[in-house]
């Protein structure tokens, strides 16, 4: 059996799990990477969760070192080594509970059985792609489309980030006939989104097009021709990174139309202030915010 990778694992108290997880984000942002793949769950009858960290190839030692530093986790011990040839990303998710938010409950194909006709159903495997709807983020994103549903009507919309399209396909699910573009950095995303999409039933679409379904796409920033074409958009949903997210204020308020909405995430309670900042700047007003833990979403409307 061949390696696919490599696996850090220890045990944390929950909080200093959480933090630990806004931390590994925050740390890959300041070297200009994607964070790597963590995974947190409680133990059962144990008062440590346990923590995994995946990557796709053995990690530097000074990018461990410089992280747990970065964490103030210096003291914690941990174990690092090569992985079997199997999708432990889809193992680990295999141990997380569906999630409600609002209308929505999002499971894993593992718990399909779990579905309730009473809700909007979101079937995500997300595979190597970031994003189950376990995340605080993707979680306070949904609650904040949960208080958009019963006041706007087909929509377009653009999801930044879309990571395996939990944002893309709840607003599908919402409104029918909206047409939707989902882009990501990642080309594995987009293809765990294509996947997630069809798990679904929601029809793919091209771009350029008024086709009600989902157009995916690799793109970094908001200057694909497709994206550009398409503007202004009337919900746009950025769960990223807080120093991204500031970098692309001016692009990312700019595809949102005339009292059109923005939903951002991806950003720690401390980072508040300066991504408001950066958007209050760009003739864009905060309606109202949804906290989960360590994290916020923010949801501002276009003056």
């Amino acid at each position: 059996m061949g390696q696919s990778g490599w696996r850090l694992t220890g045990e944390l108290a929950p909080e200093l799990a959480e933090k630990f997880e806004g931390d590994l984000e925050q740390f890959a942002d300041t070297r200009g990477q994607i964070p790597p793949t963590l995974s947190r769950f409680e133990q059962a009858g144990l008062p440590l969760w346990q923590v995994d960290i995946y990557f796709a190839k053995q990690p530097a030692p000074d990018f461990l070192s410089e992280l747990m530093d970065y964490a103030g986790l210096a003291d914690w011990s941990y174990d690092l080594g090569p992985l079997e040839d199997r999708d432990w990303v889809s193992e680990s998710q295999k141990l997380l509970s569906p999630v409600r938010a609002g209308r929505f409950l999002v499971f894993g194909s593992h718990d399909a059985d779990k579905a309730d006709d009473a809700l909007i159903n979101l079937q995500i495997d997300a595979g190597q792609a970031f994003g189950t709807g376990k995340h605080e983020t993707t979680s306070a994103c949904l609650s904040l489309l949960d208080g958009l549903a019963d006041s706007m009507s087909t929509p377009s919309v653009l999801d930044i980030g879309t990571g395996s399209a939990v944002l893309a396909l709840a607003v599908a699910k919402t409104w029918p006939s909206a047409r939707i573009t989902a882009t990501d950095i990642d080309p594995v995303a987009v293809d765990v989104s294509r996947e997630n999409c069809a798990i679904n039933n929601i029809a793919a679409r091209e771009t350029v097009s008024q086709q009600p379904g989902i157009a995916l796409l690799v793109a970094d920033g908001l200057n694909h021709p497709a994206l550009l074409s398409e503007q202004p958009y009337s919900i746009v949903f950025a769960n990223i990174l807080a120093g991204p997210l500031i970098d692309m204020a001016a692009s990312i308020a700019a595809s949102v139309e005339q009292n059109g909405v923005l939903i951002l995430s991806g950003l720690l309670m401390s980072q508040k202030p300066d991504v408001l900042e950066a958007y209050q700047n760009k003739d864009m007003t905060l309606e109202t915010d949804c906290e989960r833990g360590e994290w916020a979403a923010l949801q501002l409307r276009k003056s």
